[in-house]
C-alpha cells in the first residue's frame, strides 16, 4: 500500500475517534443509553426523595406513552385503570427500597453480600410475581391488535 494511502487511513481513523470522543464528552461521558436524557445517570447523587420521585415520573410516563399506544375503548379504561395503578404502586416501592439501601450499611463479607443478594432475588422475584398477575389481568382484555403494541412497548424498569 503507498505511504499516501496509509496516511490518509490513519488520519481518518483519528479524526473518527476525536469526533466520537467529542461526542460522547458532550453528553457527559456517558456513553452507554443511561445518561442526562433521561437515563440512570447521576443516581447516585440524588437525594432519596428525589429518586423516589423520578420512578414515579418515568413509570407515569411510559404508562401513559402506552395507554396512547394502545388506544383503549371506554370499556377497557376500568381495568387499564387497575393495572396502572398496580404499576405505580410498585414504582413507588422500588423508589422506597433504593432510598432505603442507600441508608443500610453495606455488606462487610462475600457471606453477608451473598445473603443480601438472596433477599433482594426473593424479593424481585415476588415483585415480578405480582407484575405478571396484573399484566395478564389487563392483557385479557385487549384485541389482538392492542396485545401486539402492548409486547412491543411494555416494558419492566428504566
Amino acid at each position: 500500500m503507498k505511504t499516501w494511502m496509509k496516511t490518509s487511513i490513519a488520519t481518518a481513523l483519528i479524526a473518527t475517534s476525536a469526533l466520537g470522543a467529542s461526542a460522547v464528552l458532550a453528553r457527559g461521558g456517558d456513553c452507554d443509553r443511561h445518561g442526562p436524557d433521561g437515563g440512570w445517570s447521576g443516581w447516585h447523587r440524588m437525594a432519596p426523595e428525589q429518586m423516589s420521585a423520578r420512578i414515579a415520573e418515568r413509570a407515569d410516563t411510559q404508562l401513559a406513552r402506552l395507554e396512547l399506544a394502545l388506544a383503549l375503548t371506554p370499556e377497557q379504561q376500568p381495568a387499564w385503570a387497575r393495572f396502572k395503578e398496580s404499576m405505580l404502586a410498585r414504582a413507588g416501592e422500588m423508589g422506597e427500597r433504593m432510598a432505603e439501601h442507600r441508608t443500610v450499611e453495606p455488606p462487610r463479607t462475600a457471606i453477608e453480600r451473598l445473603q443480601r443478594m438472596e433477599e433482594m432475588s426473593k424479593l424481585h422475584q415476588a415483585q415480578l410475581g405480582e407484575t405478571r398477575s396484573a399484566v395478564e389481568a389487563f392483557y385479557g382484555g385487549l384485541s389482538d391488535a392492542q396485545k401486539k403494541v402492548f409486547d412491543a412497548d411494555f416494558r419492566m424498569g428504566p
